[in-house]
């Protein structure tokens, strides 16, 4: 069963959550053009004080980005980030985790009482430029729907990387009128954008103990939250630490070549001694 309602999405919210009803589970996916009455709390208030709802929400970051240091739009960027961003002397890649956790932060909190919300985001990469063009911001209140978002998220990663080498191999050739029958592969090693294993490993480090704790749905949803890395990275980076005889799955009955820790098993898992 379908409905379009013509006219702005501002003046159509209560419209669409009489058509959604109370009592079903709702998966509301907010794709606008831009941001301006579309993604700032404020205005998806109605829709985030709804109970049995998750929601992914196209957050245009290309946009944002050149506005919120701008005066004429502070009130809007207070509206999305529960304050002006003070953004100053940052980095590319620590101002774009800035800005996201400061927006998933306030969407956490407009959530109604209840079970822990959780969110998480990836990033969309222009075609051509190497810089984010937009994210899409997952917003839920189960563990395993951020574990099912993330592993969904990096099979999509891969398609992303290969559509973004063939669309540069596409216009270097617009350029140059020659094809450079090595640039599509590189072009893919290149929008790599897995997390560095040395620093995965630190942070494993900084959760294990010498006295084992189970790792479950809830203890990776946490991870994947607070790092924002795919899942794959931990079990990478676990793998390569227990070769290495400093970590250990108690109960796992050998070194997995895949998967070194079952997350929806609880498995116990412990730093060794040094």
């Amino acid at each position: 069963e379908t409905r379009a309602l013509r006219g702005e999405f501002i003046d159509l919210r209560d419209d669409i959550l009489q058509w959604c009803g109370l009592k079903d589970f709702t998966f509301f996916f907010i794709d606008p053009k831009g941001w301006k009455q579309a993604v700032e709390i404020p205005t998806l208030l109605p829709l985030l004080r709804r109970p049995y709802s998750e929601y992914l929400i196209n957050f245009m970051y290309d946009f944002l980005l050149r506005t919120h240091t701008q005066e004429p739009f502070a009130n809007d960027m207070e509206a999305i980030f529960g304050e002006v961003p003070n953004t100053q002397g940052m980095e590319s890649k620590e101002r774009e985790g800035f800005l996201l956790k400061k927006y998933r932060t306030q969407l956490k909190k407009a959530q109604p009482d209840g079970d822990k919300p959780r969110s998480v985001y990836v990033a969309v990469l222009d075609p051509i430029k190497d810089r984010t063009k937009y994210h899409l911001v997952y917003l839920t209140r189960h563990p395993l729907g951020i574990k099912v978002f993330m592993e969904e998220s990096e099979k999509v990663d891969l398609v992303q990387k290969t559509v973004r080498a063939r669309t540069k191999h596409e216009h270097q050739f617009e350029k140059t009128g020659q094809y450079d029958i090595f640039a599509q592969q590189d072009n893919i090693h290149d929008c790599d954008d897995h997390a560095d294993l040395d620093e995965v490993k630190r942070y494993w480090f900084s959760q294990l103990t010498v006295t084992p704790k189970h790792f479950g749905v809830v203890q990776l949803a946490d991870m994947l939250e607070d790092t924002g890395w795919f899942i794959s990275d931990f079990q990478t980076a676990f793998q390569e630490l227990e070769n290495e005889g400093q970590v250990k799955n108690l109960d796992a009955t050998r070194k997995r070549s895949v998967n070194a820790v079952n997350f929806e098993k609880n498995e116990r898992l412990v730093r060794t001694p040094s």
